[in-house]
């Protein structure tokens, strides 16, 4: 008989801290309740693995109270530098897909003023606050991971190279107090993972900071990181700037206007060219799309709500003034591709290695299948399509093809290594797709059936033709 497994809350979870200082206070958690909760899931675990055995149930509570019991010494003394140093700090468990229980939590420091300008240098204040912060994780340290955050400002390279230099130089500040190195990661997110717009001064500042990360090995790890990179909260805010989408939406603006002709509703239906103000460059694929459009509630709708609320035990003294509301969802032509540096051991510079978990189950359908449409004529093709179910990452290199004239064509005459991020929804999991500079296809926002259907939930891409961006529909469908 199969038993259930049994997940109990009993981590700090994700804290946010932002140096302006906040003085006010909403703790949601008793202050020993890690230790209670640690003992619950200790006891329950050991039920479920020790058959009834008192004496392995008994080893089993004890753990769970050491757990816990860290866990509170930890929530104390952050709530006791909060409050002498006016820091504000909310927190947020983690479980991570290779556990059943909460294993570990995140610190979020903002870093608007901890660092110089295009520096990794820490500001005197910055550093002094942050050795108050890494002494408290001297004490049976975990594995340690630092993130290093940017705004979208600068290029992609840029910013990338500057996170990964600020989280180094956070983890050596730890090395310096006491963490062991081999127990400390370091990682640059760059743009990658915004918390809040990069519309305005004080989200640029928000999303200019610095993670810690504890968690309990480095199976953990890697799987945190890649949940972390199809975690929606990201993905409510875009990593362009205000300027680079004023940019795109004026492109948009001047798309010329297009008069459709009727293409018959079949399958093998032959290129009809559809009339339209004389480019300055055409498109390499005419779709016979239609001017670009910034309504994602279709494709939204299709995929669901999302919830990345990992719930749990917690604190609070996070500014109001700094928290962010999420911006509206945008199309994947509004936005950049999320990619994040590689996860770097500061003890022997190594990359750190996914390779040990266990990841082989599949999101229905997607496991080495093709989906296809015909769009205009031309045939649209997703192969070696896996995404691994706990994840939600691609598996090896899948491939997009694209055969201009789907009578004739026996050879693709584009194909694609395309970047593909995936968010899961209630109802569907959306597929983001970008493809490079001087391909037919700019990007493509695909929600795939969560169900292991055969149709594809919606979907919609976006090609450049001359100035111009242009959008059209496509309906992927599953052959094998």
């Amino acid at each position: 008989m199969k038993r259930a497994r049994l997940a109990v809350a009993v981590s700090l979870g994700s804290i946010v801290m932002v140096m302006a200082g906040c003085a006010s206070i909403n703790a949601t958690m008793d202050k020993h309740g890690g230790k209670i909760i640690g003992g619950l899931t200790g006891a329950a675990a050991g039920a479920l693995a020790c058959d009834g055995d008192p004496v392995c149930i008994a080893a089993g509570l004890i753990g769970g109270v050491v757990l816990g019991e860290l866990y509170d010494q930890r929530q104390d003394e952050l709530r006791r530098l909060a409050e002498e140093k006016d820091i504000a700090l909310e927190t947020r468990p983690v479980t991570t897909f290779n556990s059943d229980k909460e294993n570990g939590f995140e610190l979020s420091i903002n870093d608007g003023g901890m660092f110089e300008t295009n520096s990794s240098q820490l500001t005197t204040t910055a550093r002094l606050d942050l050795m108050s912060v890494a002494t408290i994780y001297r004490y049976k340290p975990q594995k340690i991971l630092v993130i290093g955050h940017t705004d979208a400002s600068g290029s992609d390279a840029y910013n990338q190279s500057l996170s990964e230099k600020r989280a180094r130089t956070v983890a050596e500040l730890f090395q310096e107090i006491g963490v062991p190195a081999e127990q400390i990661y370091f990682q640059g997110a760059g743009e990658s993972q915004p918390v809040a717009s990069n519309d305005t001064r004080e989200g640029r500042s928000t999303n200019r900071r610095v993670e810690i990360v504890e968690i309990d090995s480095e199976q953990s790890l890697a799987a945190y990181n890649l949940q972390r990179q199809k975690d929606t909260r990201y993905l409510a805010h875009s990593a362009r700037t205000a300027s680079e989408k004023a940019t795109i939406r004026e492109r948009v603006k001047k798309t010329p206007a297009v008069k459709r002709v009727q293409v018959p509703e079949v399958a093998d239906a032959a290129p009809v060219r559809q009339p339209k103000a004389k480019p300055s460059v055409k498109a390499l694929v005419d779709f016979g799309g239609y001017t670009a459009s910034s309504d994602f509630s279709t494709i939204q709708q299709a995929a669901g709500n999302t919830n990345s609320d990992s719930g749990g035990l917690s604190f609070s003294l996070f500014s109001k003034a700094v928290a962010s509301p999420a911006d509206v969802l945008s199309p994947c032509y509004l936005d950049s591709p999320r990619v994040t540096g590689d996860i770097l051991n500061l003890s022997s510079g190594e990359k750190l290695n996914a390779a040990d978990l266990d990841m082989t189950d599949y999101w229905p359908g997607l496991n080495g299948n093709i989906w296809l449409d015909t769009v205009n004529g031309h045939m649209v093709a997703f192969a070696k399509l896996r995404i691994l179910r706990d994840s939600g990452a691609p598996e090896g290199r899948p491939l997009v093809r694209i055969y201009e004239n789907v009578n004739q064509d026996k050879i693709a005459d584009y194909v694609s290594e395309p970047h593909i991020e995936t968010y899961s929804g209630e109802n569907g999991l959306l597929m983001r797709t970008y493809f490079a500079e001087g391909e037919p296809l700019e990007c493509m926002d695909i929600v795939m059936p969560n169900n292991g259907g055969r149709t594809a939930k919606a979907g919609v891409f976006y090609y450049g033709e001359g100035d111009g961006l242009y959008e059209q529909k496509i309906a992927l469908k599953r052959i094998q």
